[in-house]
């Protein structure tokens, strides 16, 4: 019986996601490769409402997996009560679907991922959940203490940036844990913990670091993560593609040796590597399959989320300069 479920929110059309059914097909492929589509209880896509039916089309490709097309709609209508365009950030926005997962699943442990991530060695129940608890990448707070800050911030309590914790996407997180975080949101706060993130917007609060901040503060990491065990593969590659200007110089056979420790790596969604390039490098390691899709490149769109952008950033530095 797997042990494991996965969740990714999903959009194909605005400013970096027209190439999201590509890198799906890329991240599908890895984990035929590398693992079997029984390893997953669920595996869960969470798609805007306007894209359901595209998206359940594309999703045909990926069948072999037990895959659950989600309407964001039915389960995420507190959205609309965010409708000025600066309010929804999509970068908090698919946080809050990750964290919301334990709706969504029907295991302690699920997976999460992006579009834009993919498998680089063979994986199994046993590789993910070791001793009972979820193998963790483990980073220096100080590698992106703004986060850190500003979970903790939200929280009111210390960032502890002397210490490490979770890194990014890929990672493996616990409905308990989640749930934990969900209800110190509401009773410290008063509100749906949803609204609480959606209203604090300019902040940059992340699930990660909100998530493990309460863990921490709870006692809880211990009995539900883990570290690698000397001999295996931590869940992220030492190296990924964070920046364009870093892909030519990417040694990708060395995220595949087999004295390489990382499980999963990727090529970041908003580098604008055309999706045939990262393709052409990855090739050689798995047999890929890119389906042909349609590019929704919706330029109002971009520009709108442009915009919010702008606007986010001149509100933060309001808020800094009035020191709150």
């Amino acid at each position: 019986m797997p042990q494991i479920s996965a969740i990714l929110p999903l959009k194909t059309s605005g400013r970096h996601y027209a190439d999201n059914i590509g890198r799906c097909d890329i991240l599908f492929s890895s984990l035929r490769h590398f693992a079997s589509p029984d390893l997953f209880s669920r595996f869960v896509l969470v798609v805007p409402h306007d894209e359901v039916e595209e998206v359940k089309g594309y999703a045909k490709a990926w069948s072999d997996f037990p895959i659950e097309v989600v309407d964001e709609s039915l389960h995420m209508g507190i959205f609309a009560e965010f409708s000025q365009r600066h309010q929804i950030r999509n970068w908090h926005r698919q946080q809050i679907i990750k964290l919301y997962a334990p709706a969504l699943i029907d295991t302690e442990f699920f997976l999460v991922f992006d579009p834009d991530c993919f498998a680089t060695h063979p994986l199994s129940v046993d590789t993910l959940i070791v001793d009972g608890k979820a193998l963790t990448h483990y980073m220096p707070r100080t590698a992106e203490p703004s986060f850190w800050q500003a979970s903790a911030k939200l929280l009111g309590i210390d960032p502890h940036l002397e210490r490490t914790g979770l890194w990014w996407t890929p990672a493996i997180l616990s409905r308990t844990l989640c749930l934990n975080l969900h209800r110190r949101l509401e009773t410290q706060f008063g509100q749906d913990w949803r609204r609480v993130l959606l209203s604090n917007y300019t902040l940059d609060w992340t699930e990660y670091t909100l998530y493990w901040l309460v863990a921490e503060q709870d006692g809880l990491l211990d009995r539900y993560h883990t570290a690698c065990r000397p001999g295996q593969r931590t869940l992220h590659a030492r190296e990924s593609v964070w920046y364009a200007k870093h892909m030519e110089s990417w040694d990708v056979a060395r995220q595949f040796a087999p004295d390489s420790d990382g499980l999963f790596a990727l090529v970041q969604s908003n580098t604008k590597i055309p999706l045939q390039q990262v393709a052409r490098k990855l090739s050689p390691y798995f047999p890929i399959k890119i389906q042909p899709y349609e590019r929704r490149v919706d330029w109002a769109l971009k520009t709108a989320e442009l915009y919010s952008a702008v606007m986010r950033r001149g509100l933060k530095l309001l808020r800094h300069s009035l020191g709150r």
